[in-house]
């Protein structure tokens, strides 16, 4: 993992192996050459907009830590889904959720939110994920939603739910349960039809967001209004509207009460499960697929053990990114944040970005490395070369002396030494091998003379055939 500290940049030039200047043209061209980028982004982003992050010496932890010394041992107690359970700890999270709504709806997106939307722009954007519940991302136009069609998921907010008091005095028992059972058979068929569009959805958020509250019982949504705001203030749970209405209908009939639902917000907390995690999950398995060739980490100090498995298997997954990207300048994995990586990314980073993450996206360009620009070939018409002129630049042939045929198939004399004799008599520039077929011939006639020879030497009888040469 190489470092890059933007203070180094102002600084002089040292004489390191890499240098700040180096580093950050590497860095441009992995971001240039990139055209598959997916983006992690935790509450380091969002600092600049006002709403402080979460570890920090002056963040959200430590703040709640200053203002509750008697109720809260560490901030991290407020978002652990154990309050439930302690009605001081729920009137203190109550309070402090609203406090943070208010936060949320004056802040504005930051210079790192529009360089994410950039990317989408741009169409390297395969997806952004976000551990933030600020929905800064949606309000710069990046679709949040998990569903293509969210007018038909049971997860759009509705202000004011379908009444059930239709018609108190026709409705009995019997109507009411049948009623309910066909409603929850109408949602359940609808879950398991809804088709997700894998590329709809451009962030991603891991932790949900402020902008709905959702009931504990029935888990009906309503938007996060200021009149809820105020009311989280006082520190007292609201009540669920759907769960108040059905209680008043029981009563009504003369059946038992049931346990009403209160609104809390539409979150994710610590030792709680994401009510879309199979979702997520399919998304992060089809962007895996993609073979993205780019990874951002940006402003997360990677404590939670979901971020640090995901950035994990994402950075697998971009090393392994095609040979075409990296030679590109592709296929690195870049993690910008004010604080250190935790001990172990040192093989996981490429490169690590020190400082602010604004003034870190705004030396980082996003339009593609220009192509260079194609080689004009001239036209040259193919014009008839004769044979001769192609070997000009060879030796000058010299006149052949005559040798005769004769010479070169008599037994004393061997094809090789007729090769050698051309060559000294300087009729060709190199001497030459003998032909496969004429050493073959002259091995046949040597045999021959060689038989006739043995054949004379030998006494012949009178009874014994005569040999005749081959």
């Amino acid at each position: 993992m190489l470092r890059l500290s933007l203070s180094d940049l102002d600084a002089p030039t040292n004489s390191s192996q890499y240098e700040p200047q180096t580093l950050l043209a590497e860095i441009r061209r992995a971001v240039q050459a990139s055209q598959r980028c997916i983006v992690i982004t935790g509450a380091g982003i969002s600092v600049s907009s006002g709403i402080p992050d979460f570890r920090s010496p002056d963040g959200l932890f430590q703040q709640l830590k200053q203002k509750y010394p008697n109720s809260v041992s560490t901030g991290k107690d407020l978002f652990d889904a154990t309050l439930f359970s302690d009605p001081t700890m729920i009137s203190l999270f109550y309070n402090f959720m609203g406090e943070l709504r208010n936060l949320v709806s004056r802040a504005n997106c930051t210079p790192t939110h529009a360089f994410i939307k950039e990317l989408d722009e741009a169409g390297k954007l395969l997806r952004c994920y976000t551990q933030n519940i600020d929905s800064l991302e949606k309000r710069i136009g990046l679709e949040t939603s998990l569903h293509a069609s969210p007018e038909d998921s049971t997860d759009t907010p509705c202000s004011s739910p379908p009444s059930l008091v239709s018609d108190c005095s026709s409705l009995d028992t019997d109507a009411i349960d049948e009623k309910k059972s066909q409603a929850a058979k109408r949602r359940t068929h609808r879950r398991r039809q809804m088709t997700l569009e894998r590329t709809f959805t451009r962030a991603v958020q891991l932790h949900g967001d402020l902008d709905n509250v959702v009931c504990t019982i029935c888990h009906t949504k309503y938007p996060f209004t200021e009149k809820l705001a105020e009311e989280f203030c006082e520190g007292a749970p609201p009540p669920c509207p759907r769960c108040k209405e059905i209680e008043m209908i029981r009563d009504l009939v003369g059946k038992r009460s049931v346990a009403s639902g209160v609104l809390r917000p539409d979150i994710v907390l610590y030792n709680e499960n994401h009510p879309q995690s199979e979702l997520i999950g399919t998304l992060s398995e089809y962007d895996l697929k993609r073979r993205p060739d780019l990874l951002i980490v940006i402003g997360t100090s990677l404590k939670i053990p979901g971020i640090k498995r995901m950035v994990k298997e994402m950075a697998h997954s971009v090393h392994a990114c095609t040979l075409r990207s990296k030679r590109a300048g592709a296929g690195k994995v870049i993690f910008i944040n004010r604080d250190e990586p935790p001990k172990g990314w040192e093989s996981i980073f490429d490169y690590y970005v020190a400082g602010d993450s604004d003034r870190a996206i705004s030396l980082l360009p996003i339009a593609s490395l220009p192509e260079p620009p194609p080689v004009q070939q001239s036209v040259v018409q193919r014009q008839r070369v004769p044979r001769v002129a192609k070997t000009a630049a060879a030796a000058p042939v010299k006149k052949c002396s005559k040798i005769s045929l004769s010479s070169l198939l008599a037994p004393t004399i061997s094809c090789v030494g007729a090769a050698r004799k051309l060559a000294a008599s300087g009729a060709v520039a190199k001497p030459i091998r003998a032909p496969r077929k004429l050493t073959s011939m002259m091995r046949v006639v040597k045999s021959s003379a060689a038989a006739k020879r043995q054949q004379k030497a030998l006494p012949q009888s009178p009874n014994s055939p005569v040999m005749l040469p081959s």
